[in-house]
């Protein structure tokens, strides 16, 4: 689950990523 934060960062690339809803 360490990686969600990550992935569903606001201040990294969202879209680029899998979180796009942030």
């Amino acid at each position: 689950m360490a990686r969600m934060k990550f992935l569903c960062d606001a201040e990294r690339c969202i879209e680029c990523n899998s979180c796009v809803t942030a």
